[in-house]
């Protein structure tokens, strides 16, 4: 595949040689990419290296469809070569190469790569700063003129696969003009020389360009030659059978994707390929363990690696999953996915849509399968990354369904770390429970002493115990789950059935004035007071009406907002507890004696405390000492 270089003199003066220009949309872009997008040099290695590699692929195909080819020398293979005496690099292959007139078309005459539409996207990306410009480089296949960004001349010599075809030179300094003239390339093939600038030196260095095709190019899928040694892997692992890749081999591709961080093994992975509505090929990985990038912000964390055609397009394509299923890792490769986008619209582009659409429901699919078949691995997984699965069931309304069978919970009944899910409850649930119950809190240890569960505890119902703060948002996007509404033990007026003591009409009426008494006495704190169904020990408790927010939920809008507004709850008083019974008898006595504010302070006190919230202490402590002061006398006057 050697062959000379004509002389740097040779253009338009030699025999046969004639001289274009390119059109005004190429000269316009040749200048952006000399003079505006230096920050991303590197990309012209991965850009020429795809020329190259897609070079191969066409010459495969010409050759099975045409009988009437030229015979190609050796086997398929990108040769990359560095001469440092000359200041060059040239990158060749012996693919199907380039008549006259497909040079002249494809290499400046027309804007045959998206010029246009790359020019108006540089536009809109310089408003948003450099490194966004830099990024469209290869996004809309500028790749070739991407040389000039390290090269002040570039020559290229080809010739075509096909029988007959005449060698070509190409040759530019990117200013306005290119030259075409008669070559000597006796094989089929293509080699471009680049005259390398001198600020941009650091490329004929090996070590410089190897990093570059690791980066980019590693799985391309002919040998890449660098000065004589394969330099990339070629085996793209996502490409191959899935049974025919080892987990030996996985584990190295983690690694090599993750750099170590997440642990030596994926905990699962999914290897599969789609052809319809879109073709692709994925590797995906679920980590055993979490990052800290987990809450990043979505630019700020890593996503699957984007390739096309085994070139990597993007190292970190948020776009592919589902903002929920960050935590994943792995390649997706696709040779549909349109390219001539920007970042901005590859959001909106149907086929990055559809693959999101498809690696969503595999992942669910494979998690779903993992849980069925071994409850320890999925129990592992979901104490690493279930907190962000949550974030689905609220945002994911076509998948909800699917997340929200995968949720896992502690619960009452439980010992602290078992997991539970709504099908298991479903299926312990007690005779004629007509509910899944739940409660929602800061920790597990403060959610099984609320006086909301006493009536729970007393019967052998289980709750499920919600403490992550998403909780409060999964539980407002699931209603009912296999047709059983989901209630909260802390909202509304509870019916579990009756097992209350019997009463007589007098005792009766006597904790309804109570009730009625307590509320007068506290006003505007509480939107009501009543008698409880759900307190066995203790006197009071605050709850929620039904439809309102939790006071946990408030309490976490409060920490995100200091003015968000807090709804009044209902007083609820424990009609078999000593104390509420002795207001009673006192309101009966006496309907305005003074010690009746005290009291109903006191029960709005011990309901707050229970929860754990003090707002105001001083006046707390204040109360107890006149309770106390009080009782004293009585004590000392009896």
């Amino acid at each position: 595949m050697s062959e000379s270089v004509p002389t740097p003199e040779a253009g338009a003066a030699a025999p046969g040689a004639t001289e274009f220009e390119f059109k005004a949309q190429v000269q316009q872009l040749l200048s952006l990419v000399v003079h505006s997008l230096y920050t991303n040099r590197e990309v012209f290695l991965r850009e020429l290296v795809s020329n190259a590699s897609d070079a191969l692929d066409k010459a495969r195909l010409l050759e099975l469809t045409e009988s009437d080819v030229a015979e190609r020398a050796g086997e398929p293979c990108i040769r990359i070569a560095i001469d440092k005496q000359n200041h060059t690099i040239s990158i060749e292959d012996n693919g199907i190469g380039m008549t006259r007139d497909e040079v002249i078309l494809n290499l400046g005459t027309i804007a045959h790569s998206g010029t246009a539409e790359f020019l108006k996207k540089y536009a809109e990306a310089m408003k948003k700063g450099e490194t966004e410009a830099a990024s469209l480089i290869g996004q809309f296949g500028v790749g070739f003129y991407a040389a000039f960004m390290v090269a002040s001349r570039v020559d290229v010599h080809t010739r075509s696969l096909r029988k007959d075809a005449e060698a070509i030179l190409w040759r530019s300094s990117g200013e306005g003009t290119f030259t075409v003239v008669p070559g000597d390339r006796e094989t089929p093939g293509t080699r471009i020389v680049l005259h390398v600038k001198d600020d941009a030196s650091e490329f004929l260095e090996d070590w410089r360009l190897d990093g570059v095709i690791k980066k980019y190019s590693d799985f391309v899928m002919f040998p890449i030659e660098l000065d004589g040694k394969v330099a990339n892997r070629s085996s793209a692992l996502w490409r191959l059978p899935k049974a025919k890749v080892s987990a030996e081999e996985h584990a190295e591709f983690f690694k090599h994707l993750t750099g170590g961080e997440l642990g030596a093994t994926p905990l699962l992975t999914l290897h599969y390929a789609a052809e319809a509505p879109v073709q692709f090929h994925a590797l995906i990985y679920v980590p055993e363990k979490a990052t800290p990038d987990l809450f990043l912000l979505r630019k700020e964390r890593p996503g699957l690696r984007l390739y096309a055609k085994r070139v990597l397009i993007m190292e970190s394509c948020e776009l592919l999953t589902a903002s929920y299923l960050r935590f994943v890792r792995g390649v997706v490769d696709s040779e549909d996915l349109s390219l001539n986008v920007s970042r901005e619209l590859l959001q909106e582009d149907r086929t990055a849509k559809q693959i999101e659409q498809q690696v969503t429901r595999q992942v669910l699919k494979a998690l779903r399968e993992l849980a069925d078949e071994d409850a320890e691995r999925y129990g592992k997984l979901w104490k690493a990354f279930g907190v962000v699965l949550k974030e689905g069931v609220a945002s994911d309304w076509k998948n909800k369904d699917a997340l929200v069978a995968l949720c896992r919970f502690e619960s009452l009944k439980r010992k602290p770390g078992e997991l539970v899910s709504l099908k298991q409850y479903l299926e312990e649930r007690a005779a004629g429970q007509e509910a899944i119950y739940y409660i929602t809190g800061p920790a597990r240890e403060q959610l099984v002493e609320s006086p909301h569960l006493e009536v729970f505890q007393k019967r052998g119902l289980d709750v499920l115990l919600l403490t992550d703060p998403i909780d409060e948002w999964l539980v407002k996007s699931v209603s009912e789950f296999d047709k059983v509404p989901l209630r909260s033990a802390a909202h509304g007026d509870l019916e579990l059935g009756s097992d209350e003591p019997a009463r007589d009409a007098g005792q009766k009426d006597a904790l309804e004035a109570a009730a009625k008494a307590v509320a007068a006495a506290l006003g505007d704190k509480v939107a009501e007071v009543r008698l409880s169904k759900r307190l066995t020990e203790t006197a009071s408790c605050l709850v929620s009406r039904e439809g309102d927010p939790g006071a946990h939920f408030e309490r976490i809008m409060k920490m995100l907002d200091e003015t968000a507004a807090q709804k009044k709850r209902v007083l609820e008083l424990n009609p078999d507890h000593p104390f509420v019974k002795n207001l009673a008898t006192l309101v009966a006595r006496d309907p305005q004696a003074s010690h009746i504010a005290l009291w109903a302070e006191m029960l709005y006190d011990q309901a707050l405390l229970s929860e754990g919230v003090v707002p105001e202490p001083r006046k707390l402590v204040k109360r107890i000492e006149d309770l106390l002061v009080e009782v004293s006398r009585a004590r000392v006057g009896s």
